[in-house]
């Protein structure tokens, strides 16, 4: 990606070309972070991490609380899957909420408290990408800073332009709520 050969590379982390082209295979079983990061910053790049929990994903009180709420506003007929994982080989995220029983394939990503809105728009555009549904709704904690921070996010409200009324209206009848939303409970 940088225009390097493997050799170049190795050179500047001390390390042979054929090291550095067992770590681009996914071979080399003695690759740390440490050693990922120096490779990484050899050819411009930062590693960037996010851990996700083994086995059953953990959610917290609050996380919990605001699907639920949510799952209470929709028709019966449809149908809420959580945790539904991205149907794609060795891809360790999930949308929080697949609804089903639709027109379109709908998936719902929770939050409770607005961090980095940048890259909480590009991670839920490539779930949605990811995960291939027609619809992505943006569910947020109503509370005060959360307002606040959507009244300025016009980036935001332009990838998700179906606002609360409409979406809850729809999804309260079992009617496709007509594209990406933001749910503000």
């Amino acid at each position: 990606m940088a225009g390097l050969s493997q050799d170049t590379v190795g050179l500047a982390v001390g390390l042979s070309g054929s090291e550095v082209g067992r770590v681009e295979r996914g071979t080399a079983e003695w690759l740390t972070v440490i050693h990922a990061s120096e490779l990484l910053g050899a050819v411009g790049l930062s590693l960037w991490a996010k851990a996700f929990p083994e086995g059953p994903p953990l959610r917290d009180a609050a996380h919990l609380r605001l699907l639920a709420e949510f799952e209470a506003r929709l028709a019966p007929t449809i149908h809420c899957q959580r945790e539904w994982p991205i149907p794609q080989d060795r891809d360790q995220r999930a949308i929080d909420l697949l609804m089903s029983n639709l027109p379109r394939s709908a998936g719902v990503e929770a939050v409770t408290a607005f961090e980095d809105l940048q890259a909480l728009e590009r991670d839920v555009n490539l779930k949605q990408r990811d995960a291939g549904l027609a619809v992505m709704l943006l569910l947020v904690r109503g509370s005060p800073r959360n307002r606040e921070i959507l009244r300025h996010a016009d980036a935001l409200r332009r990838a998700f332009p179906h606002q609360t009324r409409r979406v809850l209206a729809a999804l309260a009848v079992g009617r496709d709520p007509g594209g990406n939303g933001i749910v503000i409970l």
